[in-house]
């Protein structure tokens, strides 16, 4: 093997343009920059195997030295640099402070990723570490590495060199197949962080060492000639931007366009050390120079973007303010560590900032060592969260059944309260009704019984009123007397006031229909019937009198018994009226119910909040057991106003809304206009939660409440838990009873 090192531009070229993918994915612009991390596992593992190859005798003890001035101390430095520069900013609440950079510095970033559930492609900047889990899976590599090569080594000087290129090779292809299975049987992010599931590009990149290193390039000698190679080269490098440029982390096709670029990689390597460059070279030098910073380049951009959110800056130039601080802190970290400077004098100018970047890495350190972990804290809290969603889960289905009942019951009491108005004709006419009268009855009583088959008349010639009470009280005796009482009575003479209401009473709650009578100004009946029934809420006047005036058709010639014609019309006026009164009792009794249901669904309430109700939701529900809560940890605005619109559109929309939300999802101005617009005929109760929320909300409708629960937050501090967003059991208890004072 030899020992001249020699230089291979465009593997440079391949450091390079990985690092500016990964660079643009984190600024949000190039959606499949992330894939670039498989194309440094595949270099990583390369040329780690090139180097122990270059070695005349490998020394495990020499390998770890270099290893940790390369890799650990340039982490140790950006890990505690960055625990300095964020204590500087006042907004910063940084939970994980103390597990994650622990977790940072012992290598076992991309689990403790995982148990946090902290997202890689949903961009959280929670975190300013968030992408050293890549750095984690490195370190472990690089603690493996010397024995998987000295195994392998020995077994090719051993055996023979095509026995490690094989077994490697094969390492390979089941860590290919072990990562596809993972990425359709598991959650993406576990497949994403799990080192066992991403070893197959490390894997690559050292079988490819071992083949390079024994048997050089497996390219054809009419493909290595330089404008071949070059051709091949910068075509498989066009494919691999395509990949980085097209494959957004949501596709399907992601895990196979990992494995994709994985292979792109080792054919790039492949073509790249074909032809030797002259490191000498301006343009090599350049491209030379900004390879060897990669790894300070990636290690500074993540925590760089995470402090630029928290400054004022305009947004126009954020994105170059943080490129150009991130390649000077990656110059200043690679020339103080490595010492090596591209031009001379530099050194002196490096050597004052590089003190002051190695003490404020130390007081980093420093406030590392004093930081308070809080994941217990936060443990508990997430565990409440999740169990009261699932209560709230249950309490959501437990109130759409509940309401489906309800409006099931409420449409049958419409429905049987619509069937009922349309049998009051029926109903009528299968009324027990009692009929005492004269002969005017008698004449139509074959009629009466006509419409009314299940009634019972008495009726008799030259009958007067003062026997009428007799007659009732004997049907009432014989538990004959039915309801309603139809009486045609006075045309024979009248009898007086007190007996009158004798006969009224003794017919109790039943309704008493009295017939007006013909020719009144013989005997003077009808004005005193009118007079007694103010008296009476169950006597009903029938006006036959007034029906049958100008009638002539309806009397024979004495003017007082009917005709068929007029028994017709009697006994059709005596239906009606008895109709009209129930159809008018029954149109009473309705809206009474009508009115006490929307009684109900006034009193009816929803809470549309986040993880501040879901947190303080053992209180707000022991207060309000009733209502419908809505409540989710992460509830953006868009879910929302989808939730609203199937609410209005299922017309399941209680009167009374309540939006509690805090700053993880607090809403701007117009979308609570929005709100507010969709929920015009309710009211409305929005919970400020900030001063901004309050000022937003400062001229609003009357049917729109805004809560000022800032105002208590502003004076007690003591009400919020260690990350400063949730409230802890004290301030619930306060969410609780000032949500019951505003809205009760």
């Amino acid at each position: 093997m030899e020992s001249k090192k020699r230089y291979y531009r465009d593997i440079d070229l391949i450091r390079v343009l990985s690092c500016l993918a990964i660079l643009l994915y984190h600024f949000n612009i190039l959606k499949g920059g992330y894939l670039a991390v498989a194309v440094f596992f595949v270099l990583s593992g390369y040329l780690a195997c090139m180097s122990a190859f270059r070695k005349k005798k490998f020394s495990l003890v020499q390998y770890y030295q270099n290893r940790f001035f390369k890799i650990y101390v340039p982490l140790v430095v950006v890990i505690f640099l960055s625990i300095f520069v964020i204590s500087l900013l006042p907004d910063v609440i940084w939970l994980n402070l103390k597990p994650e950079t622990t977790s940072a510095l012992l290598g076992y970033n991309n689990f403790w990723q995982l148990h946090a559930n902290l997202d890689y492609f949903a961009r959280h900047i929670n975190s300013p570490f968030i992408h050293l889990w890549y750095i984690a899976i490195l370190l472990q590599f690089e603690i493996v590495f010397p024995f998987i090569y000295l195994l392998f080594q020995k077994i090719g000087e051993k055996i023979h060199k095509i026995v490690p290129c094989l077994g490697l090779g094969i390492l390979s292809i089941v860590g290919m197949v072990y990562f596809y299975h993972m990425s359709i049987s598991q959650n993406m992010m576990i497949t994403y962080y799990d080192t066992f599931a991403r070893v197959f590009s490390l894997l690559c990149g050292v079988a490819l060492g071992f083949v390079h290193c024994y048997y050089g390039s497996f390219i054809p000698n009419i493909l290595q000639k330089k404008v071949v190679s070059r051709i091949v080269f910068y075509g498989y490098l066009c494919v691999l931007v395509g990949l980085f440029i097209w494959t957004d982390a949501t596709s399907k096709y992601w895990a196979i366009t990992m494995i994709a670029a994985t292979i792109i990689s080792m054919r790039l390597i492949d073509y790249g050390t074909v032809i030797e460059s002259k490191s000498s070279s301006v343009g090599n030098r350049v491209t030379k120079f900004f390879a060897n910073i990669s790894y300070e380049v990636y290690l500074f951009q993540y925590p760089i973007i995470y402090v630029f959110q928290y400054l004022p800056i305009y947004e126009s130039i954020k994105i170059p303010m943080i490129i150009f601080s991130v390649l000077v802190l990656s110059c200043l970290m690679h020339f103080y560590l490595s010492g090596e400077y591209p031009l001379r004098g530099i050194q002196k100018l490096c050597y004052i900032p590089g003190i002051l970047l190695g003490l404020l890495t130390l007081y980093g350190g420093y406030q590392y060592v004093l930081a308070e972990d809080h994941t217990e804290e936060m443990k508990k809290l997430e565990e409440l969260l999740e169990g009261n969603e699932k209560i709230v889960e249950q309490k959501q289905e437990e109130y759409a059944k509940n309401l489906q009942q309800e409006q099931d019951d409420w449409f049958s009491t419409l429905e049987d309260l619509e069937n009922n108005e349309n049998e009051i004709k029926e109903v009528v006419k299968k009324l027990p009704v009692v009929g005492v009268g004269d002969s005017i009855m008698l004449g139509a009583v074959d009629n009466l019984y006509g419409k009314f088959p299940n009634g019972y008349f008495d009726a008799k010639v030259s009958r007067s009123v003062w026997v009428a009470n007799d007659i009732l009280l004997d049907l009432k005796k014989d538990n004959l007397l039915g309801n309603p009482v139809v009486l045609n009575l006075g045309a024979n003479g009248d009898c007086t006031l007190k007996c009158k209401r004798e006969i009224v009473e003794t017919c109790g709650d039943r309704d008493v229909f009295w017939i007006t009578v013909t020719n009144d100004a013989d005997v003077h009946v009808n004005d005193k019937l009118f007079d007694l029934a103010k008296d009476y809420d169950n006597l009903h006047i029938i006006d036959w009198n007034k029906k049958s005036k100008g009638h002539s058709e309806y009397f024979y010639s004495d003017g007082i018994h009917l005709t068929p014609a007029g028994r017709k019309v009697y006994a059709q006026l005596i239906y009606d009226s008895i109709y009209g009164i129930y159809a008018e009792k029954y149109e009473i009794k309705k809206q009474e119910i009508i009115k006490q249901h929307e009684e109900e669904v006034k009193n009816k309430i929803s809470f549309y909040g986040n993880s501040l109700l879901l947190n303080a939701f053992d209180n707000i529900q022991s207060i309000f057991s009733e209502a419908n809560f809505i409540v989710y940890k992460k509830f953006p605005y868009s879910e929302v106003n989808e939730n609203i619109d199937k609410a209005i559109e299922g017309n399941l929309l209680t009167y009374k809304i309540v939006f509690a939300f805090d700053t993880k999802d607090n809403f701007s101005k117009e979308e609570y206009e929005s709100l507010i617009e969709k929920c015009k005929n309710h009211e409305i109760y929005i919970l400020a939660y900030d001063k901004k929320t309050m000022d937003s909300l400062s001229q609003v409708e009357e049917n729109v409440h805004i809560i000022p629960f800032y105002l208590e937050l502003e004076n007690h501090g003591e009400y919020f838990m260690a990350d400063g967003v949730h409230l802890n059991a004290k301030g619930n208890e306060v969410l609780a009873n000032i949500l019951k004072q505003e809205i009760q």
